[in-house]
């Protein structure tokens, strides 16, 4: 572990905790401890997954982007959000035609989140 980290460490895990504090209120202690601990894994794998460069001249916030990064973040956002337009306007067709209980505008944010996050992951390992 590098000491340098510490802060950072430390202050996403006061984030992690608050999230799942936020969730527990409303979804039940364990459901929070699980989103808590998941955020936690999720800060400490970024941290050390390669994907940022590390500058410990700020302790807080250490982790920076590189060109390639930026060029990925830029590409995962325009598609995430052209993905979820489009799917947004195919579920409003479709919920006129089909019952569709659940909230056509909740699908279409998971379905742009899930892709930002599938496409950012497979273009960082293409390489």
């Amino acid at each position: 572990m590098n000491r340098a980290l510490i802060p950072f460490y430390v202050s996403r895990a006061l984030l992690s905790a608050l999230f799942g504090y936020l969730i527990s209120t409303g979804a039940g202690i364990t459901l929070g401890a699980l989103m808590g601990a998941l955020t936690f894994v999720g800060f400490l794998w970024y941290a050390h997954s390669g994907r940022y460069l590390v500058d410990t001249s700020s302790p807080l916030f250490p982790l920076r982007r590189d060109a390639r990064g930026n060029a990925i973040r830029d590409r995962s956002v325009v598609v995430s959000l052209a993905l979820a337009g489009l799917s947004y306007a195919v579920l409003a067709i479709l919920s006129r035609a089909l019952p569709l209980q659940p909230s056509i505008g909740w699908l279409a944010i998971i379905v742009g989140v899930v892709t930002y996050f599938a496409l950012s992951n497979w273009l960082f390992i293409r390489r």
